[in-house]
Order: structure tokens, then C-alpha cells, then sequence
């Protein structure tokens, strides 16, 4: 069995049972102890299991965020389309502020040929994918280096995002909700959304239909906070049509 595959079957397991053991998984997938070892900790490395002896449990709940690499291979295709549609939202002249996330990474790709617009950001692959577009004027924020959203953030971060008027905010998320609005697990990704929406004109959250109807641990804002949700067609219709009737533009690609 493929290492891809394999790992799929201990998700599958620990999806079920919430706990696992090397040696047990060992004995149902034929292979040996070690194999199993560096599967529990390569998805330790991605975030999606907290490693004990002996095995592995799965993180869940509200305070658990699954790494980029990790989320960066789920939705691939959503996440073009939905990218694709938010970047047509940039006009020449435009302030554009990309967050963390794998779906805002995919609108910097789609904008790195543009000219004429300032964007802004405190994410690191960002940054990356940005730095040879020579007709945009990129400016990247400071802060401390968070690992696991792969993003400036702090203080620094907040204070330098408040010296900006933002035309555009892109928020990359990891839950949203008709009650409790856009949510995240991370406090400092808390605080820099929060700046977020102070400075932005516009605030578009993109995201595939994955991240509609879960919770997370802390509130960043109301739902009609925001101006746009850009999600995919197979997003939760209830959903949609209530969060147009609180006054949110509502668009599903795909």
C-alpha cells in the first residue's frame, strides 16, 4: 500500500475511534511498527494528530488548526475557482490586503501578473509568491513568525495594518457560522483579522464550502460584518440564503 493511502486509513481509524496504536495499526495495514511510527509522526508534523505513547490521538475541536501543508491539499480545485473570482474583484488602483490561509494564497497567484495595484500581506508563502511581480508594489507586514499559519503576527502586525486604508481584505478562515460569524483557534490570527476589518473598505472572506457551519475557538467578527462571501456551489444553500438576507454578497463558483 502507498504511504498516500496508508495514511488515509489511519485518518479513517482515528476519525472513528478518536485513539490509535502503532501496534494495532501495524497488525491491520501488514506493515511493520516503524512504517506505522513514520506515518503517526509525519501527520503529527502536519497537525492533524497530537502523538502519546505507544500511538496517536486526533486533534479536534475548536481550537485546533490543521497546518498549511496540510490544508494546502484539500479543495485544490474549489480553491482555484474561488481565487480566480476574488481576484476579479481588483481593480487598477487597489489596496489589497491577502491574509494567511490556502485559498488567499491562490488569489496571490492569480493577481502575480497584475500591475498597478498595492498589495499587503503578513503571510510568508505569500511574500514568496509575490516577490519577482515587479509591477506591483508589495509590502510585507512585520511581526513574530507563527509556524503554523506560516504568517507574521502580533502587535507589530496589528499597529502596522492600522496605518493602512485597504481597499480589499481577502480573510482566509478556517470556520464561519450563521450565529457566531468568522472564527478562528489561534488568538493572534484573532487580533490581525480584527485589524483587518477595522481598516478594510471591503471585506471579501474566501473559502470552500469545508469551512461553512463549523465553530471555532474565538470570534473575529459578526457575519454581517463582512461585505462578500466567495465559497463554492457545493456550499450549505441555507446557509447562503440566510447570510444574503443579514446583507452579505453572497457568490458560489464552480
Amino acid at each position: 500500500m502507498q504511504a498516500r493511502n496508508r495514511r488515509k486509513e489511519v485518518m479513517a481509524t482515528l476519525k472513528h475511534q478518536k485513539t490509535v496504536y502503532v501496534k494495532d495499526l501495524a497488525d491491520s495495514l501488514e506493515v511493520s511498527d516503524m512504517t506505522i511510527r513514520r506515518d503517526l509522526h509525519r501527520l503529527a508534523d502536519l497537525g492533524m494528530v497530537t502523538l502519546i505513547h505507544g500511538g496517536a490521538v486526533l486533534n479536534e475541536g475548536t481550537a485546533t488548526l490543521d497546518s498549511v501543508r496540510a490544508r494546502a491539499t484539500r479543495m485544490s480545485k474549489e480553491k482555484s475557482a474561488i481565487a480566480a473570482r476574488c481576484a476579479g474583484l481588483v481593480k487598477e488602483g487597489n489596496a489589497v490586503y491577502l491574509d494567511t490561509g490556502t485559498t488567499v494564497m491562490e488569489i496571490a497567484e492569480a493577481l502575480k501578473m497584475r500591475q498597478n495595484i498595492v498589495v499587503l500581506t503578513h503571510s510568508l508563502p505569500i511574500c514568496n509568491i509575490l516577490a519577482n511581480s515587479e509591477k506591483i508594489q508589495f509590502i510585507s507586514m512585520p511581526g513574530i513568525y507563527n509556524p503554523t499559519l506560516k504568517g507574521f503576527v502580533g502587535d507589530m502586525t496589528c499597529r502596522m495594518i492600522r496605518s493602512f486604508r485597504i481597499d480589499i481584505a481577502f480573510l482566509g478562515i478556517s470556520s464561519i457560522d450563521l450565529d457566531t460569524g468568522i472564527m478562528t483557534p489561534d488568538f493572534h490570527d484573532q487580533a490581525v483579522k480584527i485589524a483587518l476589518t477595522e481598516r478594510a473598505s471591503r471585506k471579501v472572506v474566501a473559502c470552500d464550502h469545508s469551512k461553512i457551519g463549523h465553530v471555532s475557538f474565538a470570534q473575529v467578527c459578526p457575519l454581517n460584518a463582512v461585505d462578500m462571501i466567495v465559497t463554492d456551489k457545493m456550499a450549505d444553500k441555507d446557509f447562503l440564503r440566510r447570510a444574503e438576507r443579514m446583507g452579505v454578497e453572497v457568490v458560489a463558483v464552480g
